[in-house]
């Protein structure tokens, strides 16, 4: 159902539903510099009028964080730029956000009046407190 919209809209997606990663049309006629050989240091070359799409993308990794909190968070950065990079022909990681939301952290000495002292959270996984604090 959701990839069918895409017939019909986002006229400037140059990847979509493909790759682990999708991309927007970016910018056109650009100068960059790359290697002359990029499996070695050598000098660099100016190449003229090349195009780069932009890609931005996120990974959630609910699961792996609430069993263990601080290596479950680096698997999805590391998997956020493995994405980048794999995707269409390669891409290079120009900048990255992370973003993170708890349930009620629950502090101890620490009322705060919205947090619901009924809530319960499944005892096989990390509390938020935990969570946020590795």
């Amino acid at each position: 159902m959701v990839t069918s919209t895409q017939e019909s809209t986002n006229d400037n997606n140059v990847i979509k539903f493909s790759d682990n990663s999708s991309a927007i049309r970016g910018f056109t006629d650009l100068d960059i510099l790359i290697p002359k050989d990029s499996t070695e240091a050598s000098s660099m070359e100016l190449k003229r009028n090349q195009t780069r799409h932009i890609i931005f993308t996120a990974e959630t990794h609910n699961f792996p964080t609430g069993v263990a909190p601080f290596p479950g968070a680096t698997t999805g950065t590391g998997g956020r730029i493995r994405d980048v990079q794999a995707a269409g022909r390669g891409a290079h990681v120009i900048a990255a956000t992370a973003g993170y939301s708890f349930g009620n952290l629950h502090i101890p000495d620490y009322h705060l009046d919205w947090e619901d002292d009924n809530e319960i959270y499944p005892h096989n996984f990390a509390s938020p407190l935990h969570i946020c604090i590795e």
